[in-house]
């Protein structure tokens, strides 16, 4: 596929997952990010070549929110979070088109797991905090949107244990008390305020 058809079709599901999750959570900040330069990475030749969504977990237990420190991000600490599995559209009962991937797993359920991977600490999301698109730059005529939902949940067992792969450290911290450069730095504050 011509990449500027397989960017439309990008921007047409992260459309479709968005109103997807306001119509599961209410409506939510959206943002559009600057894009992401990956020269590394050839542009996908069709959509189901690249990832369905980014999910971010918010992750908080008695006024502390969980971060990690991931060696393969600019940021040195940033809530935990990861791309979500191979695409597979379904119907809803009522018929409504959703995204899930391969095992079923939705958007929340992808942050869920991912902050298990990454932190050991198990969660249960609650609510969506914003959404927002974020554009891939590969050097091609067209950016390659994917959408990326930030959940807020609450730590519901599990400890932290930091043994995956890019994950150098994971650590509670005082929402008012951020580390120095931390990414969603505004997303944290609103938390501690509510």
């Amino acid at each position: 596929m011509e990449p500027d058809v397989v960017a439309s079709e990008l921007a047409d599901r992260a459309e479709r997952l968005r109103a997807s999750l306001t119509d599961r959570w209410g409506e939510v900040p959206h943002r559009v990010r600057e894009p992401i330069r990956v020269p590394q990475h050839d542009f996908p030749e069709t959509p189901d070549d690249l990832f369905p969504w980014v999910a971010v977990c918010f992750v908080s237990d008695d006024g502390q929110i969980l971060l990690v420190r991931d060696s393969g991000h600019s940021f040195p600490w940033e809530p935990p979070g990861g791309k979500g599995e191979a695409r597979d559209a379904s119907e809803s009962e009522s018929g409504e088109r959703r995204e899930r991937g391969g095992d079923g797993e939705t958007v929340a359920g992808t942050a869920e797991r991912e902050t298990r991977e990454e932190t050991g600490v198990e969660c249960e999301v609650t609510d969506l905090l914003f959404t927002e698109t974020l554009r891939f730059d590969y050097g091609a005529p067209a950016f390659a949107p994917v959408l990326q939902a930030g959940f807020v949940a609450r730590r519901v067992g599990g400890r932290i244990r930091a043994d995956e792969e890019d994950i150098v450290t994971a650590a509670w911290f005082p929402m008012d008390e951020l580390p120095d450069g931390t990414q969603f730095r505004g997303n944290i504050s609103s938390l501690a305020s509510d």
